[in-house]
């Protein structure tokens, strides 16, 4: 009875859905042959208000309107409005065009620009040295795994994984030790144990999970040695675990925690064997499995609202029950007459662009991930398409530069899904300096020349003229790197603005006066500033990535400002 009411009130919502709504896709700039053949859908938001008009580009169905077979793919198109969508005849479903429709998606697929996308995924670099750079290497990062048996426990025990989830071809690397389970292992977890696989062997469980959801990932993010003799080991691992769950709206859900691991390491053999495992999941009860379950199942009303977008997002663990040791560290108590929310994040493998931007307000820089910060282009038509996880929400911390006057450093925070945090080698994107002058060389060009377009005529109306404007200031100091983000406890209050609007500066203001002068929790300072570190989640925004390329693809929502989804934040110390 519990799934025909989900399903009907999923129904119910379906017909109640506005018949407008507008979304965005951004993929890196790089991927030209993507962006042409129509995959691209990039919207720049200012203030308050969101364009409600995309351009997209679209093969012509008259044949009337065919140019030449000699002249190029790229003048096979013509441009629409997205308003153009949302026309009802009467017998077609306003907004099913875009919102779950395959039709104007096939008509966008183009075999010739597939064939160049394709191109541009499998370039590699011609120099070592530039290979090097490219990849982050998981288990070869102290910060996350602080010893060298950390890292050879972790790293083993992933490549098992992967060789039960993904299918990937056993290791003929001699440096990554083969994984065993003694026959006495003794396995204490909060997970369920099918009473068909192997009882108390982990791996023989993992297998049986694999048949029951529709998609299952696993990723050792961490690893430290607890205790080190000459016969046993203590290790602590950290993992995430992803699901889809086999319900009709596919919830995907989130679980993390730890492991505690006994193990004897036989060197001569090269293999670690595992003797113990002990688990237990983040927050304050750690064998609550059902509770860790509950929030994540149901439908989210913007899924359904923006029904066929994308599947399901992956969001970020957000734990409200916070245990008295935490509260503690923390040296406040929330009020009851508080109006923020209070939250602890365990930690989670990000990525992490970065620029110096000196456009301020006005160029509104950190509304969307840099194009520096992507890893491939995903085929969302055609016979290639890719399967990929929307992550929510990208976190935008903003700061003063000192030694430059008039500089922020722009930060973007996404949390990588385990689907791809599981591989043991991740791709980096390759920034060239060069290329990028040159880019930026060409857009200051394009929006001169943009500039002089729009300068009045005696013919053109006053009411469609757009304001002529300075083109802005490159970004400088592109960076990009993977980081194990340490647990965080912060507090949160709701926007429906963006990251730069100016209101978000009294938010700001009146977040600390809640939070630590009238509440008397302790601030995180920035090593570098000393100050606050307050920073903004866009929730109306989701990260996709694939596990073969990584970050691939943005998709940004509308969401009603009545819903205020999203949030302005202060770290606490905990």
């Amino acid at each position: 009875m519990e799934l025909s009411a989900s399903s009907s009130l999923c129904v119910v919502l379906l017909l109640t859905v506005a018949s407008k709504c507008c979304w965005s896709l951004q993929l890196s700039a790089d991927r030209a042959a993507f962006i042409a053949a129509g995959r691209l859908i990039n919207q720049v938001s200012q203030g308050h208000s969101r364009s409600s008009v995309v351009r997209l580009m679209m093969s012509s169905n008259n044949d009337e309107d065919k140019p030449p077979s000699g002249s190029s793919s790229s003048t096979k198109t013509k441009f629409f409005e997205l308003d153009d969508a949302f026309e009802d005849d009467g017998e077609n479903v306003v907004g099913t065009k875009f919102f779950g429709g395959n039709t104007v998606k096939e008509e966008l697929y183009n075999p010739e620009e597939e064939e160049m996308a394709l191109e541009l995924q499998n370039v590699k670099s011609k120099q070592t040295k530039e290979e090097d750079e490219s990849e982050y290497k998981r288990f070869r990062d102290t910060n996350a795994f602080g010893d060298e048996l950390a890292g050879r426990v972790g790293e083993a025990l992933q490549v098992a994984i992967n060789q039960i989830l993904y299918g990937d071809p056993a290791i003929s690397n001699n440096d990554i030790p083969a994984w065993k389970e003694s026959p006495s292992l003794a396995w204490e977890t909060p997970f369920p144990k099918a009473k068909n696989a192997g009882g108390n062997s982990p791996l023989m469980e993992m297998k049986a999970s694999k048949e029951f959801y529709n998609k299952l990932d696993i990723a050792i993010l961490s690893a430290k040695t607890i205790e080190s003799t000459l016969d046993t080991s203590v290790v602590e691992v950290r993992w995430d675990v992803g699901a889809v769950w086999p319900n009709p709206w596919e919830s995907r859900v989130l679980l993390t925690g730890t492991s505690v691991l006994s193990i004897c390491e036989d060197k001569e053999s090269n293999s670690i064997t595992l003797l113990k495992q002990v688990d237990k999941l983040d927050g304050g009860n750690p064998s609550d499995i059902v509770g860790s379950l509950t929030s994540q199942l149901p439908p989210r009303f913007w899924d359904v609202y923006h029904i066929g977008m994308t599947p399901s997002a992956e969001l970020d663990r957000r734990l409200t029950t916070l245990s008295s040791s935490q509260l503690n560290a923390s040296r406040g108590k929330k009020g009851l007459l508080s109006s923020y929310n209070l939250s602890y994040l365990p930690p989670r493998l990000v990525t992490e662009p970065t620029l110096i931007d000196t456009n301020g307000r006005a160029g509104r820089t950190a509304q969307a991930l840099p194009n520096h910060g992507f890893t491939t282009a995903i085929k969302t038509v055609g016979p290639n398409k890719e399967e990929f996880v929307p992550v929510s929400p990208i976190e935008i911390t903003i700061s003063k530069v000192e030694d430059q006057e008039g500089g922020s450093l722009i930060k973007w925070t996404v949390p990588v899904p385990p689907e791809f945090a599981s591989k043991p080698v991740l791709p980096l994107p390759v920034i060239d300096e060069e290329d990028d002058e040159k880019d930026n060389a060409t857009k200051n060009d394009d929006a001169l020349a943009t500039s002089s377009a729009d300068s009045p005529s005696k013919t053109s109306s006053p009411y469609n003229r757009r304001p002529n404007r300075p083109p802005p200031d490159a970004p400088q100091s592109l960076q990009c790197s993977y980081s194990l983000r340490p647990s965080r406890l912060v507090a949160t209050l709701p926007y429906a603005g963006n990251p730069q609007d100016e209101e978000v500066t009294q938010l700001r203001r009146q977040l600390y006066q809640q939070v630590v002068e009238k509440d008397g929790f302790k601030p995180r300072l920035d090593p570098i500033t000393k100050r606050p570190i307050f920073f903004f989640w866009m929730n109306d925004a989701k990260a996709c990535f694939t596990r073969a390329g990584g970050l691939g693809m943005a998709i940004y929502e509308w969401r009603g400002d009545w819903a205020k989804s999203n949030e302005v934040g202060i770290e606490l110390e905990c």
